[in-house]
């Protein structure tokens, strides 16, 4: 199984389970009071820029992003260290009233991201075998980025997995 293979069965196991069961802020950068709640989309890699949106993809943000900090490869084992980005939108507190919506701003948007983050690390630890190919490994790592560009707000999961080594060359075996 190639790098790339864990990463897209990693992308269908969160498209399965993480995006269907959470509806976060879809961003409105023309009109702040306006906004409207969407399933996180799943990237892999990076964020698509603007423009550049996968066909029936509604918004790049909220999402999670699957990506592979690095890897290491002793001749016995694989091991491929990733990384699940989370990305959320989240300007402040939108309350309905007789007029429509009272918007007020606040810095609580780390409250959508760590209950991103929760969920996906719930289902990964109750499925740590993903499509039968991708084993997880402890320990599973999260947190948040240190800088957070207000509205939006990042963090991060990292655990390893395991997967088949490379083969070697017969005399590369008999020097090991």
């Amino acid at each position: 199984m190639s790098t790339v293979s864990v990463l897209e069965a990693l992308k269908s196991f969160l498209q399965e389970k993480i995006s269907p069961i959470i509806k976060l802020q879809k961003p409105s950068d023309n009109n702040i009071h306006d906004y409207k709640l969407v399933n996180p989309a799943i990237h892999i890699g990076w964020i698509p820029p603007k423009g550049y949106l996968p066909e029936g993809m509604e918004a790049a943000i909220p999402c999670l992003i699957v990506g592979l900090d690095d890897a290491t490869d002793d001749g016995q084992g694989l091991e491929l260290n990733i990384r699940i980005s989370a990305a959320v939108y989240s300007p402040g507190l939108h309350k309905p009233v007789a007029t429509g919506l009272d918007y007020t701003p606040d810095f609580k948007g780390y409250n959508d991201l760590l209950n991103l983050i929760d969920r996906t690390v719930a289902e990964l630890m109750k499925n740590q075998i993903i499509d039968g190919k991708v084993a997880i490994q402890m320990p599973v790592k999260w947190g948040m980025y240190q800088e957070q560009p207000y509205p939006y707000w990042y963090g991060w999961i990292t655990f390893p997995v395991k997967k088949q080594t490379y083969p070697t060359a017969e005399i590369a075996r008999q020097f090991l």
